[in-house]
């Protein structure tokens, strides 16, 4: 006596959809992390001994007391963009060089490498040993 069931029923599962779902997370975690910032307050280190290659016509310093200088002649924040972009006119390289002290403002810093980077020139940030 065979007791063997005629009808069958086949489970399988669609893996198409798992893929699917597979490749949309990992979509979504690629750009999640290429939009998550750190957020977190560091010591910046004092930097290297690379010093530029070439001499810059543009060269800021801000001095502790946060006033500005524009290759040693002191210069008004305001005034600043307008002086730099005729600075760097004749410069082929249009690199601006900016030496800040520890003491100095780093707002100062922040909108003069904004300047920069607005008028698409290069900038040397300038550190001691």
């Amino acid at each position: 006596m065979g007791l063997i069931s005629q009808n069958k029923v086949k489970i399988e599962g669609g893996m198409s959809s798992m893929t699917d779902l597979v490749f949309l997370l990992l979509i979504f975690f690629i750009i999640l992390s290429a939009l998550a910032k750190n957020a977190v307050d560091v010591d910046l280190p004092e930097g290297g001994s690379v010093a530029p290659t070439t001499q810059s016509l543009a060269s800021i310093v801000v001095k502790p007391d946060n006033t500005i200088l524009l290759n040693n002649k002191i210069i008004d924040i305001s005034e600043l963009e307008r002086a730099v972009l005729k600075a760097v006119a004749n410069d082929k390289e249009k690199l601006v060089e900016l030496n800040g002290d520890k003491a100095s403002d780093f707002g100062i810093a922040v909108e003069i490498i904004d300047m920069v980077k607005k008028n698409k020139l290069k900038i040397a940030i300038m550190t001691k040993k």
